[in-house]
């Protein structure tokens, strides 16, 4: 992960470069994130929260948080597996590649 400043989110910088360059190399992949960012987007309505990240270049789904579990979850060769019923929809984190009758034993 490469902690940035929120004009450098979108885009990256010199240095973000030379780490995607290195992780290249050993075959991982960066999560560009910046925790100013992520520290103000924990205050901001979802509207606000929308137009706050439209404005720095970057969608939600794309960026700080949510790139660096997606990422961590791809590593480490995990999957969310979802129960849901009359009054509750719960996550549960499984193994990659489980069917349903292994993911039921984490439940």
């Amino acid at each position: 992960a490469a902690n940035v400043a929120d004009g450098d989110l979108a885009e990256g910088n010199d240095m973000v470069e030379k780490l995607r360059e290195i992780a290249a190399a050993e075959g991982a992949n960066v999560v560009v994130v910046s925790a100013q960012v992520e520290a103000e987007l924990c205050e901001l309505s979802d509207e606000d929260r929308a137009d706050f990240l439209e404005s720095l270049g970057v969608s939600l789904e794309g960026s700080g948080l949510r790139a660096l579990v997606a990422s961590a979850y791809d590593l480490l060769g995990l999957r969310t597996y979802y129960t849901s019923g009359p009054t509750e929809t719960r996550a549960w984190t499984i193994k990659a590649g489980w069917k349903a009758p292994q993911a039921a034993g984490v439940i």
